[in-house]
């Protein structure tokens, strides 16, 4: 599986050609990728005779679509499928991406990427880290909308046996460090204390403070959130005793020991989804307070001139939508029209591509989030 970071998507935003190809389709988990690659097959033919319709010559076309045409049979490139691939052509190079999002099929052929699709994928720097704590294993994860990587460090106790250094010692007797001896070592001094479970809470108490230490140097410079994932009645304890300043109020609740990675990027990332969507809400918020003042639009054609121009602060953008015409540059003025239109392009499309050249932002939302389900809107910087 790959990953779509803002940056590649600013890279592919940037690219045009004279015919540039875009192609999607939905990906299945099966062993060999067998069915996908035949359907890739298929769409890459549909790919050449789009070409050709926009004037480019049999030879060239082959030629161009020479590498992407090579991949069905790269039995090595079908282990690593996930949910949906995307494959863009331009400037002569092939890139192919390998994403955890069912796509649409589609093939477009225009000057310009289709990479509107890609918006749900992106990876804005989404990260946090996962502290999957119980008594028998503790793991550190790195997490970010496409990857989950353990964190490993010999100072993070494996559990609570080797934290405590104990192994069939009687816990109703506390041990620390007392008087020196003759020969210099220092002698153990036994309290009788309380009962087995006040011994159980304290040496998880105990257990979860060598965490927090060890964690100390790890977490230093970092600013990420950081989510617990255990069972309840452990999770508070270790809040009583975690020094990290950005500690998750919720938490996955639960025994994780026997989650794998992947089950554990799963259900984190659906705790943590509304925290990372957060700018997302505001921006469209933003949006119907400013509508009717002049610093926010949701006519397109006025849209997509204002991208062209730098205008554009956030860009909102139904992913589903297409609506074809073209621009003129030189007078910044978008007609809508239909395929028959020469030259005509999903202007939605060319308005997310012009926002991100010119440093605004952009998300995708639902068509029922924008004003009379127009499928874009925009808020101006000025």
């Amino acid at each position: 599986m790959d990953t779509m970071t803002i940056e590649e998507f600013k890279q592919l935003a940037s690219l045009q050609d004279r015919a540039a190809v875009s192609v999607y389709l939905p990906t299945h988990l099966a062993p060999d990728g067998r069915q996908d690659a035949i359907r890739l097959t298929k769409l890459l033919e549909r790919a050449q005779d789009e070409l050709q319709a926009r004037g480019v010559q049999p030879g060239e076309a082959v030629e161009m679509l020479a590498a992407a045409a090579k991949l069905p049979s790269v039995a090595e490139f079908w282990k690593g499928l996930s949910q949906g691939l995307a494959i863009f052509v331009a400037r002569d190079r092939t890139r192919a991406y390998r994403l955890p999002h069912a796509f649409d099929e589609s093939v477009t052929v225009n000057p310009r990427l289709n990479i509107k699709p890609l918006l749900p994928v992106v990876d804005r720097a989404e990260r946090y880290l996962l502290l999957v704590l119980s008594q028998n294993r503790v793991r550190l994860l790195e997490v970010s909308r496409g990857r989950i990587q353990e964190i490993k460090s010999h100072k993070i106790p494996a559990n609570k046996r080797q934290a405590l250094n104990y192994d069939g010692a009687d816990r109703g007797e506390q041990v620390h460090e007392g008087m020196r001896g003759n020969l210099g070592k220092q002698a153990a001094i036994f309290h009788g204390q309380g009962g087995e479970k006040d011994t159980a809470k304290s040496d998880i108490v105990q257990f979860f403070q060598i965490i927090n230490r060890a964690l100390a140097p790890l977490l230093n410079k970092e600013s990420a959130p950081l989510l617990l994932a255990g069972v309840d009645y452990l999770l508070p304890l270790f809040r009583q005793t975690c020094s990290y300043a950005h500690l998750m109020e919720r938490h996955l609740a639960g025994n994780c020991d026997l989650l794998t990675s992947q089950q554990l990027h799963e259900r984190s990332w659906e705790i943590m989804r509304p925290y990372f969507d957060r700018p997302r809400r505001e921006a469209i918020e933003r949006l119907h307070d400013l509508l009717g003042t002049g610093k926010a639009s949701a006519e397109s054609a006025e849209v997509v001139g204002a991208a062209a121009t730098g205008k554009i602060d956030v860009l909102l953008v139904d992913p589903g939508e297409v609506q074809l015409g073209t621009f003129d540059p030189n007078v910044g003025k978008a007609n809508l029209c239909d395929r028959s239109c020469p030259h005509s392009e999903d202007l939605v499309n060319l308005a997310l591509a012009e926002t991100l050249l010119h440093g605004g932002v952009v998300y995708a939302v639902e068509p029922r989030q924008l004003p009379d389900e127009t499928g874009i809107a925009a808020i101006y910087r000025y």
